[in-house]
């Protein structure tokens, strides 16, 4: 193939790439990853644990979407997206580059102001206007931040880095606000299904330490401070947990937060590494596993044999608090906590543990209920000799998910919409308009010619007659 050929392929190419056409296709395809992203939870803005239960009831699903370059939690950074939103503002800078060129002559040689001109800056403005909604975007993205945080009932966290869970900031990121916010109280209502048909959270504002500002939270009704918004995305359980040493000091005191979809048994684990207690030379820490049941039943438990056991278990019910109950799988030994390395604060590491009661069951407690347990012995008389600690369900909260976002690229979101919608209205309504009001006028301006006929029609008859007369 010769390269005049080549040339020629090669514009015939780029002038069916650059047409406006294929820009709507483009448009399209990013339009239904967005929808996508929109139903499927994502990687770093969604809960972790909602990811996770997506990829594991869609795996094969998940997997073929990423040999096409669509990993599905992650598709608005995905390979395949990236490349079509790429290849859409290629195709629409081409096509508004041309139509500029093209327009701004014929402004500067004095082109005639017609409908059909006008018209033509309308299309250009709507889609020259995308450029800006990118520059937008990517301004908020890179000077903004999004995140998670997890507030307890009666809790207040500041707006710092170290208060999120799960953080991403952007390359321009100058700092964060620091003000306060409590969760008050968080309250769910239910349909007769048993699922939750609204969750409110009420939260306040502190700002120097003065309340500013109380608001319900609620999915559709976020609370912006300071360009900071607060999103109600998800809740769970926090049950309330107190453990005192055998030598009756208080060694954990707080509510655990726990997780899962269903809230009907939510899951989690309680560490406490200062037990302060020794058995022999070691120097015990405690663990748990924790499930917990807001609306506990009875179920039936089967022995290590297969035969039914004459102790039923408790087991989930509904997701209201009405008989709660909190299952403890305790564990004592070393927590792992110095060996150097990371750990996720929901999981537990039992390779250095071992299980507190010999078959490894666990331990029922009901809301309020304190129970005492020895490490050593089965005589708690003199908790310290014996070596015995009490363990304490003393509170059931909840806590209330925030998706926390800041975009300063917002207002200029709102400026390139503004554009567009101009861009769009003068192309389908001005143009018309203006092509209705030049037709009324060359109307009121010709004469009527018909009116000219009728009156020389007549003046024929009447000459005529009048020589017939004669």
């Amino acid at each position: 193939m010769t390269s005049l050929a080549i040339r020629g392929r090669a514009r015939r190419f780029w002038r069916g790439y650059t047409r406006m056409r294929t820009a709507i296709m483009f448009l399209i395809a990013v339009a239904l990853i967005v929808v996508i992203g929109s139903f499927v939870p994502q990687q770093d803005t969604s809960a972790q644990t909602k990811v996770d239960a997506f990829l594991l009831d869609h795996q094969n699903l998940n997997g073929l979407a990423s040999h096409l370059g669509l990993p599905l939690t992650q598709v608005f950074v995905s390979p395949l997206f990236l490349g079509l939103l790429a290849s859409l503002y290629i195709a629409l800078g081409a096509c508004v580059l041309r139509r500029a060129r093209a327009l701004v002559s014929r402004s500067l040689h004095g082109y005639p102001r017609t409908p059909q001109y006008w018209g033509e800056w309308g299309s250009w403005l709507f889609h020259a206007s995308f450029f800006l909604l990118l520059v937008a975007v990517l301004y908020g993205k890179a000077t903004g931040f999004e995140g998670l945080v997890a507030i307890t009932e009666g809790q207040r966290i500041t707006e710092a880095k170290g208060s999120y869970d799960e953080l991403r900031e952007g390359v321009l990121t100058s700092g964060h606000a620091g003000y306060q916010v409590q969760l008050n109280s968080f309250k769910a209502t239910y349909a007769a299904t048993g699922a939750p048909s609204d969750f409110v959270s009420n939260v306040t504002v502190f700002d120097n330490g003065k309340p500013v500002e109380t608001k319900d939270i609620r999915v559709n009704d976020f609370l912006g401070y300071k360009d900071v918004d607060f999103y109600q995305q998800d809740y769970g359980w926090a049950p309330h947990l107190v453990v005192r040493n055998p030598q009756g000091q208080v060694v954990f005191d707080s509510p655990v937060q726990l997780f899962g979809e269903d809230k009907s048994q939510e899951s989690g684990v309680v560490k406490v590494p200062d037990f302060g207690y020794n058995i022999g030379s070691a120097r015990e820490q405690l663990g748990a596993n924790l499930v917990m049941y807001p609306d506990a039943r009875s179920v039936t438990k089967l022995n290590p044999d297969g035969s039914v056991s004459s102790e039923p278990q408790a087991g989930p019910g509904g997701q209201e608090a009405r008989n709660p109950v909190l299952l403890v799988n305790l564990f004592v030994g070393d927590l792992g906590l110095n060996a150097g390395a990371a750990q996720n604060v929901n999981t537990l590491d039992t390779a250095k543990m071992q299980p507190y009661f010999a078959d490894g069951r666990a331990l029922p407690l009901g809301l309020g209920q304190q129970v005492q347990l020895p490490l050593v012995g089965t005589d708690c008389s003199d908790a310290v000799k014996a070596g015995c600690f009490t363990l304490q369900f003393s509170e059931l909260k909840q806590y209330s998910l925030f998706h926390v976002k800041k975009d300063n690229g917002v207002p200029f979101i709102y400026i390139s919409f503004g554009l567009i919608m101009t861009g769009l209205l003068t192309k389908l309504y001005m143009r018309p308009l203006l092509e209705a009001r030049a037709r009324r006028r060359r109307t009121a301006t010709e004469p009527d010619y018909a009116w000219l006929a009728s009156i020389a029609g007549e003046s024929a008859e009447e000459r005529s007659a009048s020589i017939g007369g004669r």
